[in-house]
């Protein structure tokens, strides 16, 4: 059943706590106009032993000079403003700078915008604590989707209610699958290029081959029917 497949893949299974020296010296810039819920997650990220150094902004025109000047490798990015939103994961993912968007809820407009957000993955601000905040850093810097369980259900019924072509019905090529299933796996463009043996720009080229043959606004969604459709099995 494509419900119990999708789940299944998206689900937050415990961590074993066996990351890895790079993982414990991560670098998060933490963009987010509510000045409680930005302190908030700010202390919280201070807390975990595998975060290195936080800085904390307001909006896109404080984000931008902090995103250029300084090498962070996760930036958390308040989703309540979708242009807002594009206009930081645009400049972090130039700088390969993987992005989390922070959405209010699993509500139906929320989820609703989730799925046009190019993201590598999503927090709930009604639930966030430091342990959905390590798991989510961790799950991102391993390869993985981080994406709240509550949110994939909410993401289905979404796919249900709206009129989408069908994915079969082209092909795509073989290294454009290749990617899908990298995708999948939540690896980021660089890590793409190295498991292709391509350069970033190459697979940022075949990612978004892949994007436009789904007819998908972002990764997410793009494997959601990919699996839906049989292009990806789980």
């Amino acid at each position: 059943m494509y419900e119990n497949n999708l789940n299944s893949a998206y689900a937050l299974e415990p961590l074993d706590g066996d990351y890895g020296v790079e993982d414990a010296a991560l670098s998060v810039l933490v963009v987010l106009p509510n000045e409680i819920s930005r302190w908030g997650i700010t202390s919280m990220l201070h807390s975990l032993p595998q975060v290195r150094t936080v800085r904390g902004c307001t909006d896109f025109r404080e984000a931008l000079p902090l995103l250029e000047g300084h090498p962070f490798d996760i930036a958390i990015v308040s989703a309540d403003g979708v242009e807002e939103f594009e206009q930081v994961a645009a400049v972090a993912a130039n700088r390969d700078v993987q992005t989390l968007a922070l959405l209010r809820d699993a509500g139906d407009e929320a989820v609703a915008q989730a799925a046009t957000l190019v993201a590598d993955g999503f927090l709930l601000d009604s639930v966030v604590d430091s342990k959905a905040l390590e798991d989510a850093l961790l799950r991102l810097r391993r390869g993985d989707l981080a994406l709240p369980p509550s949110l994939a259900r909410g993401l289905i019924m979404e796919l249900r209610r709206r009129d989408q072509p069908c994915t079969g019905s082209f092909r795509l090529t073989p290294r454009e699958q290749q990617t899908l299933t990298l995708l999948a796996e939540g690896l980021s463009n660089k890590q793409i290029g190295r498991r292709l043996g391509i350069s970033i720009h190459g697979a940022k080229r075949h990612v978004a081959n892949v994007l436009a043959k789904l007819n998908c606004s972002n990764r997410t969604l793009a494997v959601t029917y990919a699996i839906r459709d049989g292009l990806l099995s789980v």
